[in-house]
């Protein structure tokens, strides 16, 4: 038996809301008990006041997630400054939980640390993984890489970046009555359940290619031996290249992203640039190897909308007929930017398509993890990933 329910709490009152949000999952769950909490609030909440009042409502229960950008529920759609709980109770499915920390000092050893936690408190039973971890600190397809050193390129593991509202200044992670930062926390699973995962983009490439000369870490210096920028103003004019020196994530990196043309195939990885500074350098939440073809990329509300379908009944396809006890929806914060008042729709699509009495929960992040790319978990932006839960 597979079980799942959600909450949502508002307000100002960090407790209450963790409180109200943790009660609202317990009453529709049996027994009003659960085996985990995902956890995913606003960082305008006090953050331990959240969990606090999230484990006092729930204290023997596996609490796992993280801050966002930007909350998703079935009972609610598209919400800021909330707290969304997924609850999942089941005599058929275990839940493991860890935590790597340090991402700024050594971004690999950290992921290689949550999942040698995992392993070790699951005594190696466990078959997939949700990881949600912090990328301003450190590099986040690194982190990925440090937990995929440990469990194998092929091990089915999901998740995404925290987010903090679009502030780019600190995220958190979320393990049992601790918040953490600069850290990466992993849920593993094992036992009898159906679980299927699927992230994808509707970006197209446009303008002519450009191959990376010069990257560092997660900072884009030059394509082609000019300044990485030069990208947006050989397509745009010079006059729009002042729009990427606008703020954080602006608008045009929103809607236009790199695309990260992957070797030996077809598949395309998305990179938005969340600063550029005057010489032309972008820096992302991920690295950009030198060599890498590199090309704009370009979408729109219809097809955004399209890829949501898309990705739901490729999930169901994968469930093999059985039912999702439990979503998780782990939007893109540009896709949230392009989408606009059209975020919603984005959700009702998926539920449409899963179920509307499927309990849904997630939230926009900064980063996804999930998927297949050139026979490895790739780690995204500018993507939608869709995980069910299902017997």
């Amino acid at each position: 038996m597979i079980a799942a329910s959600v909450g949502v709490g508002t307000g100002l009152d960090a407790y209450k809301a963790g409180a109200e949000a943790c009660a609202q999952v317990l009453s529709g769950l049996p027994e009003g008990k659960a085996n985990i909490l995902l956890v995913f609030g606003s960082v305008s909440f006090d953050q331990d006041k959240l969990l606090e009042g999230i484990c006092e409502t729930s204290p023997e229960t596996l609490i796992a997630g993280c801050s966002s950008a930007g909350e998703i529920s079935s009972e609610g759609f598209s919400t800021e400054n909330s707290v969304v709980i997924l609850g999942i109770a089941s005599d058929k499915v275990q839940f493991w939980g860890g935590v790597g920390n340090h991402i700024l000092w050594n971004a690999r050893q950290a992921g290689e640390e949550c999942a040698n936690v995992l392993e070790y408190n699951s005594h190696g039973y466990i078959t997939s993984a949700l990881l949600f971890l912090d990328i301003i600190s450190g590099n986040g397809d690194q982190t990925l890489l440090g937990a995929l050193d440990r469990f194998g390129n092929n091990f089915p593991t999901y998740g995404a970046a925290a987010g903090d509202d679009l502030l780019f200044f600190q995220t958190f992670q979320y393990l049992q009555s601790k918040v953490y930062s600069g850290s990466v926390v992993g849920v593993g699973m094992s036992g009898e359940y159906k679980a299927a995962g699927v992230a994808r983009h509707g970006f197209l490439p446009i303008g002519i290619s450009r191959v990376v000369t010069r990257a560092e870490g997660t900072t884009l210096y030059e394509l082609d031996g000019k300044p990485a920028s030069s990208i947006y103003e050989d397509y745009f004019g010079e006059e729009h290249l002042s729009e990427l020196h606008e703020g954080l994530l602006t608008s045009l990196a929103v809607s236009y992203p790199l695309g990260v043309f992957m070797k030996d195939s077809n598949d395309v990885v998305l990179r938005n640039p969340i600063f550029v500074d005057q010489k032309g350098a972008m820096t992302f939440t991920a690295s950009i190897p030198v060599g890498a073809e590199i090309r704009l990329m370009i979408s729109d509300v219809e097809r955004e909308l399209e890829t949501a379908e898309l990705v739901a009944k490729e999930v169901l396809a994968k469930l093999e007929g059985r039912k999702p006890k439990a979503v998780l929806i782990i939007n893109s914060v540009a896709r949230k930017k392009m989408l606009g008042l059209h975020a919603d729709e984005d959700i009702q699509v998926i539920q449409r398509i899963l179920g509307r009495d499927v309990p849904i929960a997630g939230f926009y992040s900064y980063a996804q993890i999930g998927g297949k790319l050139g026979g490895e978990v790739p780690f995204h932006n500018g993507s939608l990933l869709v995980w069910a839960l299902a017997e």
